[in-house]
C-alpha cells in the first residue's frame, strides 16, 4: 500500500484539561475514504479539530505529509488539507463563484490575484458539487443545502491531497446526499485524495467508506471494513439502542442498519 498521507499515534485530545478522545491511532492512505461514525458526544468533530489544530494536542502526534501538524504554518497546512466544517455562517456577502474561489487562497501569490489555474479549479469544483446554476447567486440566499455544498465546492478548490468533512451531507436531500457520498468516492478513486468524513448515516457510509472507524465514549471502539466495524451487538452497545440491526443490502451486497421495533 501508498505512503499515507495522514499519520496519528496516539492521540489524546479534549477541552479544558477534560479529555474527550484517548490513544486513537490510525493512517489514511491516498485513494482511499474513512468514514468517522458514533453518538452524539462521542468525540468525532473533537478529531476534526485537533487534526487541523482549532484543538492542541494533549498527547500523541499528527503528522500530514510526513511533517509534523505543530511545526506546520497555517498556509502550508491549507495546500495539505481543506477542511469542511459541519457550521459556518456566511460573515460577508460574496456570490457562490467568488466563495468558492476562496478555496485557492493559499495557492495564489502574495499579491492575492487569481490566476487562470484558479478559476480552473473553482469552476470543476462548482461541476463536482452541482453547483453552476448558482454561479451568480448571492451566498446569502442559498438554502441550507446549497450552502453545504458550496461549502464543499470551496474545500475542493483547495487541491489537496487530504480533505477532511464534518458531516458534509447534513440537510441534504437524499438525491444530494447520496451524490456527494458518490462524489466522495470518484475523487478518492479518480484523483487520488485521502477523505476523512464524519457521517450520521450508517448505511450511506457503509456504501461508500472503505473503512469505517466508530467512536464511543472513551475513544477508538472499533476500525476496519464496514462489515468488520458494523457488528450489531457493537452498535447496539455503542448507540445504547437496542432496536438497531445490521443487514445486508439486497442490492449491493454491503452491510445497513435498520431498526426493529
Amino acid at each position: 500500500m501508498n505512503t499515507p498521507i495522514l499519520q496519528v499515534r496516539n492521540l489524546r485530545s479534549g477541552y479544558h484539561g477534560c479529555e474527550v478522545l484517548d490513544n486513537i491511532s490510525f493512517d489514511l492512505h491516498p485513494g482511499e475514504v474513512l468514514g468517522v461514525v458514533g453518538p452524539n458526544g462521542s468525540g468525532k468533530s473533537t478529531l476534526l479539530k485537533t487534526l487541523t489544530a482549532l484543538l492542541p494536542l494533549l498527547g500523541g502526534s499528527v503528522h500530514i505529509g510526513g511533517q509534523d501538524l505543530n511545526k506546520l504554518g497555517a498556509r502550508e497546512r491549507a495546500r495539505l488539507c481543506a477542511v469542511q466544517p459541519q457550521v459556518e455562517a456566511p460573515a460577508l456577502d460574496f456570490t457562490v463563484r467568488e466563495f468558492v474561489l476562496l478555496g485557492r487562497h493559499p495557492h495564489r501569490s502574495l499579491l492575492g490575484l487569481a490566476a487562470p489555474a484558479d478559476h480552473h479549479s473553482t469552476i470543476e469544483a462548482m461541476e463536482w458539487c452541482d453547483l453552476q446554476p448558482l454561479a451568480a447567486r448571492s451566498i446569502r440566499s442559498l438554502s441550507t443545502g446549497e450552502w453545504q455544498r458550496t461549502l464543499l465546492a470551496r474545500a475542493l478548490a483547495q487541491n489537496t491531497p487530504l480533505l477532511l468533512l464534518d458531516e458534509p451531507a447534513a440537510h441534504l436531500d437524499p438525491g444530494h446526499r447520496y451524490d456527494t457520498h458518490l462524489l466522495l468516492q470518484k475523487l478518492a478513486q479518480k484523483k487520488n485524495r485521502a477523505v476523512l468524513c464524519i457521517s450520521h448515516d450508517l448505511n450511506l457510509a457503509a456504501e461508500f467508506c472503505d473503512r469505517l472507524m466508530l467512536l464511543g465514549r472513551g475513544g477508538l471502539r472499533s476500525l476496519g471494513t464496514p462489515p468488520e466495524v458494523l457488528q450489531e451487538k457493537l452498535l447496539q452497545e455503542v448507540f445504547a439502542c437496542s432496536a438497531l440491526r445490521v443487514t445486508t443490502n439486497p442490492h449491493t451486497g454491503h452491510p445497513g442498519v435498520v431498526f426493529a421495533r
